[in-house]
């Protein structure tokens, strides 16, 4: 414990002592109250010299509300009259302790934002301000028992709602706390008191009160936090509704509290009378707070927390509503699921995802207008029930994916967000739920057929998906869980030779990977890896793949043949994984393969993301050693856009290119992308060539490396040796890198 915290344990126990020595022995009872208000006053002042609070007019106020209490004490002992003297004194010290009032309404703010306090709250408060007032007019013009009443009923709904503070709210500075227990003392016991004391105990209880209260202002002075009292940064935060319910129920006996106390004569018997007006008005409060509770809690069921949206629980409320207000209009029911949300929560943080699924939020909801209902259902899926019109220009997906087009802002940086959209229509009679299927199915489709694009649901769609469906278990069960060949089949990895053209030799091969499936046959890659990208199977499959083919080089280096290169394959599953680098350098060690042999290939058929995640991990690999090939350029989405972002060592022209040659087409192109490559200070690898022509004039353009049927089919592993041995025979060339 620190020497201040010491300090305060000490002056604590001291002033209780004090209560306790005054309560228990009447001579020295005034004496005791002169040196704990004393005492109180000196500790607050130090503390306040101390600290340096943000707002010292508030702790002025304070210690001259402890000055008072000081002077009551001493006034009791010195005149002897101490009923005269608690009257006038306490209802001074009420006075200044009103003053308090505001600093606390602005601890209970946000910093620069609305109110923590709800109106119901600063209802009851001002209420009962003003019956303070009411009551210290009274006391000035020395009227009777009925603004006695009048007043007790005053501070106890004051003393409730200070109460109600302390309960509903957590995180609140400790100073604060301090300071209100103090205002519900000062404030509850004084003004139930003042009017009917009419005895000498029970002025002498008064005064034990006040120094108790001063007690806790002293101690709150001393607190650090102190020095934020009166500002937001010390109000904490609202409990939920739930929680605010049940923690105010306790603060709601106070009136029964108050009765018994009055019962047992700890209290004057105004007390007593107290009890029906002011329970009256708390049990009004508690069942207003309790319905309103209640209300937001109904309200919240059927709400989005981040986006305010419908969830799915208030979207049939509200689709029912939409459909009385629209009659006999086409309605449409529309799944949007974002496309590759989860990337930006992985790259970006969660906090900037957030952001992203408000502001789609947004621009769904001024897509549809009034005539729509937009509903969050979880994660980044997003269902929209909107009127359609046969004089529309856009289908009712093509509208959705417009409010989509404008680049978001995430974290400050522009990203361009697609999202693949399942429609089905919603007819009158069709039940919510069998259009959320059909929708659902669409959408499937959807993501299957590319992403980006919206689907209206078709009987076959729920035919192709189903069978998507069921092709990715049996990738899941072959890949992850080793389900024996007779039920799923296998992965074959084939190799298709690659050529150097100057002088004409064998250079390397590339992996390919079939699916000799045991009821439909020998499958090609565009059968099945989309379905293993869209199972998250995309970086087992890649591994799968480089483990066999890097097993295939050490078998022909065993063999006997000069090193070949070997090219594999890159999904977008595979890019998205962290350490990239990592697995591979493992897999190339663990068969003795040298880094440098190994060409790792990124397609341009597939977009991806301008991630700087990828494009690091990118230059990890080739930081390790290995080269990095642009597959299919020329038909991709950015060419350019991916020489500049990736450390890219050989570009491979798609055939689509290749074929150009043999047909005399656009030769300047392919002349200017050789020239592109060459100031790049990369090779070009050609791909699809299908004569001897082709060869010839990719020879002449200077073009590096090629491959296709004319040059080597695609081959099992055992066949590579031979083709290699047969190739150099034929040319009468060495076998060379």
């Amino acid at each position: 414990m620190t020497r201040g915290r010491w300090g305060l344990a000490a002056i604590a126990v001291l002033a209780a002592a004090l209560v306790a020595l005054a309560l228990a022995c009447p001579v020295l009872r005034a004496p005791a109250l002169v040196v704990v208000q004393g005492g109180a006053l000196l500790v607050a002042a130090l503390g306040v010299n101390r600290h340096r609070p943000a707002h010292p007019r508030l702790w002025a106020v304070v210690l001259l509300l402890l000055g008072f209490g000081l002077v009551t004490a001493l006034g009791r002992e010195a005149a002897g009259d101490e009923l005269r003297v608690a009257r006038r004194g306490l209802a001074v010290v009420q006075v200044t302790a009103l003053a308090l009032v505001p600093a606390l309404w602005r601890t209970l703010r946000l910093p620069g934002g609305p109110a923590r306090t709800t109106w119901p709250d600063l209802a009851l408060t001002a209420c009962g301000t003003t019956l303070v007032v009411v009551q210290l007019l009274a006391m000035l013009h020395h009227v009777g028992a009925r603004p006695a009443v009048l007043a007790g009923t005053s501070v106890t709904v004051v003393v409730v709602v200070l109460l109600r503070v302390l309960v509903t709210r957590e995180g609140l500075a400790p100073a604060t706390v301090l300071v209100v227990l103090a205002g519900v003392l000062l404030t509850g016991v004084t003004g139930l008191a003042i009017p009917d004391a009419g005895t000498t105990g029970q002025s002498q209880l008064l005064g034990v009160v006040v120094a108790a209260a001063s007690v806790l202002l002293a101690a709150a002075a001393q607190q650090p936090s102190m020095r934020h009292v009166g500002t937001p940064f010390a109000g904490g935060t609202l409990r939920r509704d739930g929680q605010r319910l049940l923690t105010t129920v306790p603060v709601f006996c106070v009136v029964p509290v108050l009765w018994g106390l009055g019962a047992l004569g700890v209290l004057p018997s105004v007390a007593v009378e107290v009890v029906t007006p002011s329970g009256y008005v708390l049990a009004c409060a508690g069942v207003f707070f309790a319905a309103r509770s209640l209300t937001r809690a109904e309200r919240a069921a059927e709400r989005d927390p981040l986006t305010d949206l419908v969830n799915r629980r208030g979207l049939h409320r509200a689709t029912a509503e939409l459909r009385q207000r629209l009659h006999d209009r086409d309605v449409h029911l529309c799944l949007v699921d974002l496309d590759d949300f989860k990337q930006i929560n992985d790259t970006r943080g969660h906090a900037v995802g957030d952001a992203l699924l408000v502001d789609v939020a947004d621009r769904l909801r001024t897509a549809v207008g009034p005539e729509g209902v937009v509903s969050r259902t979880g994660g980044d899926e997003f269902i929209v029930v909107f009127a359609t019109s046969t004089l529309d220009e856009d289908g009712p997906g093509d509208r959705l994916l417009a409010a989509l087009d404008v680049p978001f802002d995430t974290g400050g940086t522009p990203s361009t967000v697609t999202a693949s959209v399942g429609i089905a229509p919603l007819a009158a009679g069709v039940p919510l739920s069998t259009a959320l299927v059909d929708a659902d199915v669409a959408m499937y489709a959807a993501k299957q057929a590319g992403k980006g694009r919206s689907l209206v649901y078709r009987p076959q769609l729920r035919e192709q998906v189903l069978g998507g469906l069921a092709r990715q278990g049996e990738l899941r069960r072959l890949l992850l869980h080793g389900a024996p060949a007779s039920e799923v089949g296998e992965l074959v990895v084939v190799h298709q030779p690659i050529v150097a053209l100057q002088p004409l030799r064998v250079v390397g091969t590339e992996a390919l990977v079939r699916w000799h499936h045991p009821r439909e046959g020998l499958l090609m890659p565009d059968e099945f890896l989309s379905h293993a990208e869209a199972a998250g199977l995309g970086a087992r499959l890649d591994e799968h793949v480089a483990q066999q083919a890097l097993g295939h080089l050490a078998r022909w280096d065993a063999a006997g043949l000069p090193a070949l290169d070997l090219s594999v394959n890159l999904g977008i599953g595979s890019l998205r994984r962290r350490g990239i680098g990592r697995w591979v350098a493992a897999l190339a060690d663990q068969h003795g393969i040298a880094h440098g042999r190994i060409h790792l290939e990124i397609t341009e058929h597939e977009e991806l993301p301008d991630d700087p995640l990828i494009a690091e991990s990118l230059r990890e690999v080739v930081a390790a050693g290995f080269q990095l090939d642009l597959d299919d350029f020329g038909i991709g989405y950015t060419s350019l856009s991916y020489l500049r972002r990736f450390p890219v060592s050989t570009v491979k022209l798609d055939r689509s290119l290749t074929v150009l040659v043999s047909e005399g087409g656009d030769v300047p192109l392919l002349q200017g992308i050789a020239a592109l490559c060459r100031a790049l200070d990369m090779r070009m690898l050609a791909e699809g060539v299908e004569d001897e022509r082709q060869v010839e004039r990719l020879r002449t353009l200077g073009v590096d490396l090629a491959q296709g049927h004319h040059l080597g089919l695609p081959m099992g592993a055992g066949d590579v040796a031979g083709f290699v041995r047969r190739t150099c025979a034929r040319r009468g060339d060495d076998v060379l890198i």
